[in-house]
């Protein structure tokens, strides 16, 4: 685990080029869908498992209605400000990559905002009667982050509890 290495400002600087990457990526394949593809329009990757299906999302994470597009956006604001504070404050590997994936797609997410005022989404996953909601690269980068900042904290968790119970 990371427990004992900390990282400084310096060293900070790889995890920042994860969300640069993650950013550049989410934007290309966004536009490569925006540039081939209808509104609506729906391609087979794998069989019928794996689609890609170009729709625009007005509203917040997973098609959730908060107050529509001024809302979500300034939420994905407030968010992408959080996440940037935990750059900031991060200490650990894991963690800061935790949180460059989160900052990365934060801020494709927030691009798409400011521009369209929807996100742009495709990647489709349906299994027999079950279909996932239409999601894209910084979604994904999202939700891979979030599970690596719970098992951080479940790891972390664990250590202090368990170290504070040797005691």
């Amino acid at each position: 685990m990371d427990r004992g290495i900390t990282l400084g400002n310096k060293q900070k600087l790889p995890f920042l080029f994860i969300s640069i990457v993650i950013l550049v990526l989410d934007q290309i394949t966004k536009k490569m869908i925006v540039s081939t593809m209808w509104l609506g329009e729906s391609q087979r990757i794998i069989g019928d498992v794996v689609r890609f299906t170009y729709v625009r999302n007005p509203n917040s994470v997973f098609g959730l209605h908060i107050g529509g597009p001024i809302v979500s956006t300034a939420l994905t604001i407030v968010a992408f400000l959080f996440v940037v504070y935990l750059f900031i404050v991060a200490k650990t590997p894991i963690f800061l990559t935790a949180v460059s994936f989160i900052m990365g797609g934060a801020l494709g997410n927030l691009i798409d905002r400011v521009i369209y005022m929807e996100v742009v989404d495709f990647i489709e996953i349906v299994v027999g009667r079950f279909r996932w909601y239409t999601f894209n690269v910084a979604d994904s980068f999202v939700s891979i982050g979030i599970v690596l900042v719970l098992i951080h904290w479940f790891i972390e968790t664990r250590h202090v509890n368990s170290h504070s119970n040797s005691l």
